[in-house]
């Protein structure tokens, strides 16, 4: 039997089960299930089970989950691996007193992808983007590019803005061999910020701190190419680093969009235009980034959704059914971009980007092989691959346990009812057979008094 056949026989059990609950209902076709047929990636059918199971609720849960607890949990596992990703052939070799006098000398634009250093962590937005609670190396970057010249100290890391918009980084107070001061430096990083995250996946959406803080086209044509490369790593694509010309024409329109703070989606019924003003923006993050209750942020995030799209023409005439159907549809990008922004956060942010540039000079006799993103990440494609197939098991685990206990609800009626018939089966077993044993008892009674 193929993988199709067993995704199409949950989905054929999950309606048997549920024809047994909510008699009368049609069963529902498997096959209009795309994720059915995709046989590298699980996300996809495990939320169509939750759909299925629990229909627009699961998937509210789901994603109110991920923004307010399976970032924290995920952290761990992820930096474990990170630091495995980093162990190389010369982890035992002192490090190298050319590099810990000189380090490296990149180009701002080269670490940092998405131009966070351009926005100050104490403006509207910049606060969205920055943690100032704790020291962390967005901000000592940021700090550098305000005092040029003045090296300033995180971790094991010296940065120094220099001429030409560039970054020197380099060793600082650290004796020890090359593994020893990557892993040091992993020790003290914050992969993910609740906040930023958070953000930066509703800015995915919207486009509100694109156009807010007047990204060009260019800026966020360039952003969204490496998140298409994100995204093809994620799916397993053959040729994952590689984007297709046809795709470019997408990107471009979508740069577009990003930069006016108008999105338009495709959602089954037209194009669908997707607006929130930077005050309602700035409101639902601050109210769902320091939430722990899937469901608050769930509800949030719904009510978001309905009010971005609720000025539309577009949904003047829809159905109930239909509108929800557009909830879904957004909230499954979500997940989608939640997941990219993840990835994102554990291989391209700027703290990972000066990492990398450091690996590659000490394994390539000072050459520095971080570039423009886009182009570069072929370079580290090992290690993209093994932390995208690290995110994808964190986000299927947490998918899976929310499905399994939505299942389990609707197997309790189930298991319930046949337990009940069972049960009255076996008793009108033993009635009968109460009733044989009387007249066996009878029977016996009056053969003896005709002996006798």
């Amino acid at each position: 039997m193929s993988l199709a056949d067993d995704k199409r026989g949950v989905f054929t059990t999950i309606g048997s089960y549920t024809s047994m609950i909510e008699q009368p209902k049609l069963p529902f076709q498997t096959d209009l299930f795309s994720s059915i047929n995709n046989k590298d990636d699980i996300v996809p059918f495990l939320l169509d089970v939750l759909k299925t199971v629990a229909g627009s609720d699961a998937l509210k849960e789901t994603i109110g989950g991920m923004f307010g607890s399976l970032v924290d949990e995920v952290e761990p596992k992820l930096k474990t691996e990170l630091k495995k990703q980093f162990v190389q052939p010369n982890a035992n070799n002192s490090l190298p007193a050319s590099f810990q006098t000189n380090g490296i000398t990149v180009p701002v634009k080269n670490i940092d992808v998405k131009g966070k250093f351009k926005v100050a962590p104490d403006s509207l937005g910049g606060d969205l983007l920055y943690d100032t609670s704790i020291p962390n190396f967005d901000k000592r970057a940021h700090d550098a590019i305000l005092n040029s010249g003045i090296p300033q100290s995180f971790s094991v890391l010296s940065i120094k803005y220099v001429g030409s918009d560039s970054f020197q980084i380099k060793p600082s107070g650290f004796t020890g061999n090359i593994g020893d001061f990557f892993s040091s430096y992993l020790d003290d990083v914050q992969l993910l910020d609740k906040k930023e995250i958070t953000s930066t996946v509703m800015d995915s959406i919207y486009g509100t701190l694109a156009s807010k803080q007047n990204k060009t086209e260019e800026q966020l044509y360039n952003e969204l190419q490496v998140e298409t490369i994100l995204n093809q790593v994620l799916d397993d694509e053959d040729d994952a680093f590689v984007i297709s010309p046809q795709k470019y024409d997408e990107l471009l329109t979508k740069a577009q969009e990003l930069a006016k703070g108008v999105v338009n989606y495709d959602m089954g019924c037209g194009l669908m235009p997707a607006e929130l003003q930077f005050d309602d923006f700035n409101k639902l993050i601050i109210s769902i980034s320091g939430a722990t209750d899937p469901f608050y942020i769930g509800d949030q995030l719904d009510a978001t959704i309905e009010e971005s799209t609720s000025g539309s023409t577009e949904t003047e005439d829809l159905t109930t059914e239909n509108k929800q159907t557009i909830k879904d549809g957004f909230f499954q990008k979500l997940i989608k971009i939640f997941t990219t922004q993840i990835l994102f956060a554990v291989t391209a942010a700027p703290q990972i980007r000066a990492l990398l540039g450091m690996m590659s000079s000490l394994q390539n006799n000072g050459s520095v092989l971080i570039d423009k993103a886009s182009a570069d990440m072929k370079n580290f494609k090992t290690m993209i691959k093994c932390m995208s197939k690290e995110v994808m098991a964190a986000i299927a685990a947490f998918i899976f346990a929310i499905a399994v206990a939505y299942l389990i609800k609707l197997l309790k009626p189930i298991i319930k009812r046949v337990i009940k018939e069972k049960i009255n089966q076996y008793s009108d077993i033993i009635i009968s057979l109460t009733g044989a044993l009387a007249k066996i008892k009878d029977v016996a009674g009056t053969v003896t008094d005709a002996i006798t």
